[in-house]
């Protein structure tokens, strides 16, 4: 029987992977290191980290019913509306440092920050609560785990280890964004900066569409 050290590392490891393809949270990280706002996109990956951590855990502790919550048509819509309108703002602020770039305007991480760690975290957790998907992912992930013959032990003592090791990674997923924005070296003239925020707009846009279509089929039946 593999030693239960395995079983966190695997757990870790899901976290950091299911961080790919680059998700809502990632790209508002990445749009706030290359407005030169590191520190408030760390506080907004330790926001979502943990929401992303708290649905992993739901689904090891085998709570399913939240999925059947999240079917009823009128939460399902109230949920896709407001991803829609939190991405979208996303999306127009990327928007809005890539033309303050482009212009030579004072770059935002110059000045205060009007949300602070705290608003910041807490945008960070409801960019984790809006993607409910997680618990699913977890659900698979942990049923693979058992079809390849790694020990997953019961949720009443482990659960702790579980959710550090699973916050961890996409932890460590999230940093990593952050960091890669601030360091490579095509991202640090203005004009690479600015198309990057372009794609991060274009991609959040693209995403919040995609929420509000879905929104509208819930509402149309």
């Amino acid at each position: 029987m593999a030693h239960p050290a395995f079983f966190y590392l695997a757990c870790y490891l899901a976290g950091f992977l299911l961080c790919f393809p680059f998700g809502a949270a990632s790209l508002e990280m990445l749009r706030l290191s290359l407005a030169g706002k590191r520190h408030p996109a760390l506080f907004v990956a330790l926001g979502a980290g943990l929401a992303c951590g708290g649905w992993a855990l739901l689904s090891y502790f085998g709570v399913r019913s939240i999925m059947h919550l999240m079917e009823i048509p009128w939460v399902e819509f109230l949920l896709f509306s407001a991803a829609a309108l939190l991405i979208g703002g996303f999306a127009f602020l990327a928007h809005r440092d890539c033309r303050r770039i482009k212009d030579k305007m004072p770059r935002p991480g110059q000045r205060s920050n009007s949300l602070g760690p705290f608003g910041q975290a807490a945008k960070g957790v409801l960019l984790g609560l809006v993607n409910p998907q997680t618990i699913a992912s977890w659900v698979l992930v942990l049923s693979l785990f058992k079809t390849v013959g790694l020990s997953v032990p019961e949720a009443g003592s482990a659960w702790l280890p579980f959710l550090l090791a699973a916050t961890a990674g996409y932890e460590t997923f999230f940093i990593s964004v952050i960091e890669l924005a601030q360091k490579l070296r095509f991202m640090r003239s203005d004009r690479s900066r600015a198309r990057m925020q372009r794609v991060v707009a274009v991609l959040l846009a693209a995403m919040a569409l995609v929420c509000a279509y879905a929104a509208a089929r819930v509402a149309l039946g």
